[in-house]
């Protein structure tokens, strides 16, 4: 009797822990489960600071590599690069290979002054500590660390630290990604730029909409938070715009204003800008042909025929280079460029998708005269002219005088890139280029 007892007792425990250790197993692989993972399928791709061509290069990958995802915006993938590191690829040079949602589980901070670390064990670097109760991303699990959100990186928490919820959630920040502007704001404040801008309640993008703006509305501003502005409405409401839809300026002295040009072409300075370039190889057209030698060869082309017309070229780039987003705006901000024109050339998320020319501005009370009269002189190209519009691109965001971002046909489109790489239509684009900035100088 005694021994069939103990046999049921130890059947009971294996069985108990069993059940245990499939539960434990459940826990620690169910952020992995909802992860969704992209492999490259380009041989090389550049990993952006941003989702867009037109950003910084912070590195590269490899054609089979696998890429885990953090989020998506505008057909860009945000994805962790390494242990402590997040980027933005292209969503068209990489495939699924997970059929799961981009959606990550959230967990809160159980007691205050817990540390986050740089990898994952406790004599790697600390990178701040977090107080009872804060809300984190969960990205990844390994050996009884949580990968975790880190304002535009990643950090390491101990599972034991934090307390998983049922929430998931791709927009929770740890409290050391709010960053507070120094400005006050009571000499700021921001414009809209198109209409039925949405004001949210929080700052991400799937926050309620609180109202619905106009453009050219003038909100008083508070302070950033990540990439929004906490912003107030004539009527006192409050809340918060994404930075990349808005301008931010100064009350007394308005930043949007035109500022003052040379009278004609002959006197003017022209800083002309060749995307991308050195190791930043830009989009790839079909037969893997790479944009940079392509927006350089534009640029020389352009060079040029302003040249013969009498005007100052200034190049931010004239060989094969790498040069930062930030630079090329300062060499236009540097000489007080009266015109500063980047050149490149668009892609679509699949070859032959899209075609066409567009010209790009960020501050229209700046760049409004100039985008108009390059874009209507573009018009006479033999591709699609998809008009003159807002785009919060860097070179063109922190430059101080009149400039513009030209995408001059889509790269992997077959007819498109036809134009492109022939001398023909790269003189055609010059003429046009010369004739906007002579009507634009008047």
């Amino acid at each position: 009797m005694i021994k069939a007892i103990l046999k049921k007792i130890w059947h009971w425990r294996v069985v108990l822990t069993i059940s245990i250790a499939i539960i434990l197993s459940v826990g620690t692989t169910i952020v992995l489960a909802t992860s969704q993972q992209v492999e490259v399928q380009a041989n090389v791709i550049n990993i952006r600071k941003g989702p867009g061509l037109a950003y910084d290069v912070a590195g590269q990958v490899k054609k089979g590599q696998r890429l885990t995802i953090i989020s998506e915006r505008n057909e860009w993938y945000q994805v962790r690069i390494s242990d402590n590191q997040v980027g933005w690829v292209a969503s068209w040079l990489v495939k699924n290979t997970e059929v799961s949602a981009t959606t990550n589980q959230v967990a809160s901070v159980i007691s205050g002054g817990t540390p986050i670390y740089q990898s994952n064990n406790e004599s790697s670097r600390q990178l701040t500590t977090l107080t009872a109760g804060t809300n984190v991303t969960i990205l990844y699990s390994e050996n009884g660390w949580y990968e975790i959100k880190y304002g535009t990186s990643v950090a390491w928490i101990q599972q034991s630290a934090v307390r998983l919820s049922s929430q998931v959630e791709s927009n929770a920040q740890t409290e050391n990604t709010v960053i507070t502007s120094n400005t006050s704001d009571a000499t700021q404040v921001v414009v809209i730029n198109s209409n039925n801008t949405h004001l949210r309640a929080q700052p991400n993008a799937s926050a309620a909409i609180v109202a619905n703006l106009s453009e050219k509305s003038t909100l008083t501003y508070i302070k950033t938070v990540n990439q929004w502005y906490e912003v107030k409405t004539n009527s006192g409401k409050t809340g918060y715009l994404a930075s990349w839809v808005v301008t931010l300026k100064n009350k007394s002295t308005d930043s949007s204003a035109m500022p003052k040009v040379a009278s004609n072409l002959a006197e003017s300075t022209i800083v002309l800008d060749a995307g991308h370039g050195g190791y930043d190889s830009g989009a790839l057209s079909q037969s893997n042909k790479y944009e940079k030698n392509y927006t350089l060869q534009m640029v020389n082309a352009v060079a040029a025929r302003l040249r013969s017309a009498g005007a100052n070229v200034v190049l931010t780039r004239s060989g094969d280079d790498y040069v930062g987003l930030a630079e090329r705006a300062h060499v236009s901000n540097k000489l007080s460029a009266d015109a500063f024109i980047s050149i490149h050339f668009d892609s679509s998320q699949s070859a032959d998708s899209a075609s066409g020319v567009t010209t790009y501005y960020y501050n229209k009370g700046r760049d409004g005269k100039l985008a108009t009269s390059l874009n209507k002189q573009l018009a006479a190209l033999p591709l699609t002219n998809r008009g003159a519009e807002y785009a919060n691109y860097e070179v063109l965001r922190d430059n101080t005088r009149p400039s513009v971002l030209l995408e001059l046909g889509y790269i992997n489109n077959k007819k498109d890139f036809s134009y492109i790489k022939s001398s023909s239509y790269q003189q055609t684009v010059a003429n046009s280029i010369v004739n906007g900035l002579t009507a634009y100088f008047k």
